[in-house]
């Protein structure tokens, strides 16, 4: 059976041309004020208002962003064989169940031992994937592109953490849940997986269909923390700040 239809790049027209991907958050992003523009082939909230602000919000307080654009590629196998194809497409990473490793320009996360989640930047979800089939060819393994089928937002800044404990049962303090810290659980009581990217930057991935809910149980209970919804442009100013530090240490 074939998964392509859950495929952005796979499902263009006959002339060749990719469709735009409408962001399961769309239509609540522009309820709230965003402005829709595509942005890295998703059609996504570009901002909500000065990004200045926006970026204050997940420096002082807690800001949420759309990040449902990162390509997000599962791949299930014997505990063996799925160990061997991720060490062989990555060069060489460990498998954790607990712990999420970057390597070859994206997160490898496994939610069990039989199953491993590759997260890519935007745009890198085909390549990983030729990457993936390739080393999976021959074995008892099956790759399969779940970027249009798992929702993702970012929760970041100062609250991010005291936000999330509101919905979650899953242990987030920093002796439990450290920098790329990786758990499976429930989110506002969806099922859903929780990645710690870095500092106060929790990513948390739900299926597309429970979109509505979690964005809705988010900015819920982040009223109490003055939680603002933040736009692809600020975050992606976000990101660049963060890399000028990382290479400036």
């Amino acid at each position: 059976m074939s998964f392509e239809f859950l495929t952005v790049e796979r499902s263009g027209s006959a002339d060749g041309a990719v469709p735009v991907a409408l962001s399961p958050f769309a239509r609540l992003q522009e309820a709230a004020g965003g402005r829709l523009e595509v942005r890295d082939g998703w059609r996504t909230a570009a901002t909500y208002g000065p990004p200045e602000s926006e970026l204050e919000a997940c420096r002082s307080r807690v800001g949420v962003v759309d990040r449902s654009a990162l390509g997000k590629l599962e791949l299930q196998a014997p505990e063996a064989e799925l160990s061997a194809i991720a060490a062989e497409v990555s060069e060489g990473v460990e498998l954790s169940c607990e712990r999420a490793t970057r390597a070859s320009g994206a997160w490898w996360c496994s939610p069990s031992p039989e199953r491993a989640l590759v997260l890519t930047p935007p745009g890198d979800a085909a390549e990983m994937r030729d990457r993936l089939e390739a080393a999976a060819e021959g074995r008892f393994a099956s790759v399969v592109d779940l970027s249009a089928g798992l929702a993702a937002l970012s929760v970041i800044g100062p609250s991010a953490r005291e936000l999330l404990a509101r919905l979650t049962a899953l242990d987030l303090r920093p002796a439990r849940m450290p920098e790329q810290g990786f758990r499976p659980g429930s989110v506002g009581r969806v099922p859903a997986m929780v990645l710690r990217e870095q500092g106060e930057r929790f990513l948390v991935l739900v299926g597309s269909y429970h979109a509505h809910y979690i964005w809705t149980a988010i900015a819920d209970a982040g009223v109490q923390f003055g939680a603002a919804q933040v736009g692809a442009d600020a975050f992606a100013e976000l990101g660049a700040g963060e890399r000028a530090a990382v290479e400036a240490e």
